[in-house]
């Protein structure tokens, strides 16, 4: 899930020239683009960390699995 999350906020950075074409101004534009590339990194983060957490064995997945001497 936080993939789509990362192309929404890139989808955020492009809307204004896509939907609107040239009639969004400075403002909207520097908005958009500040909060499309806040929102991307985040998502990268979360996708790069439930990665992370899936190969070391810690994450959610890890937890719910039981081993045979945790009977």
């Amino acid at each position: 899930m936080a993939w789509a999350a990362a192309v929404i906020g890139i989808w955020t950075c492009v809307a204004p020239w896509v939907v609107a074409g040239d009639v969004a101004h400075a403002r909207s534009i520097t908005s958009n683009i500040i909060t499309g590339a806040i929102a991307t990194l985040l998502a990268l983060a979360a996708a790069r960390d439930r990665t992370d957490n899936s190969r070391r064995g810690t994450g959610p997945a890890a937890r719910d699995r039981t081993m045979p001497g945790d009977l």
